[in-house]
């Protein structure tokens, strides 16, 4: 994906396959969420998002909220930190195929880069719908949100604009 620098961000594919575990993809499945991890190429300035906490036991969680009370989020933080591995913000599932941030949602993106600090300049904000998922950027600097996209491929291989 394209990040507003010009640079990209990867998402592992590990990570993916443990969001889509957490897809409401039934009635009865609550939201979740948790952090991500990742860190900045030094060379490159790219971006590789490389894992994510996940609900635990005292996490609020109903079909429409999350609510992260659980400590050991901050545990995960905590041990990916002396793997290099840095907070990069935070992942969440909505009941929809779509998923639409809800004012809760701006409310905390806008909350995020006043008070946290991630391994780069930008904070993260992945919300998985039931058939879409979509990521945010947060600029710490002009404190300005927006949507990123997956890069455009041609024959299998991703282009740079």
């Amino acid at each position: 994906m394209m990040l507003p620098n010009g640079k990209i961000v990867d998402i592992l594919s590990e990570v993916m396959c443990e969001l889509c575990k957490w897809l409401q993809d039934t009635s009865t499945k609550a939201e979740a969420g948790g952090y991500i991890v990742g860190y900045k190429h030094s060379q490159t300035g790219n971006i590789t998002l490389e894992d994510v906490s996940t609900p635990y036991s005292l996490d609020k969680r109903t079909r429409t909220r999350f609510v992260m009370h659980d400590p050991r989020h901050r545990l995960f933080l905590f041990q990916r930190k002396f793997q290099k591995s840095y907070y990069m913000g935070g992942w969440h599932t909505h009941p929809q195929n779509v998923p639409i941030p809800s004012s809760i949602d701006w409310d905390d993106w806008y909350g995020t880069l006043e008070v946290d600090k991630t391994g780069c300049e930008y904070a993260f904000f992945i919300i998985l719908g039931i058939s879409e998922m979509r990521v945010w950027v947060g600029d710490f600097r002009t404190k300005i949100i927006i949507e990123i996209q997956e890069c455009q491929k041609q024959n299998g291989i991703y282009l740079l604009r």
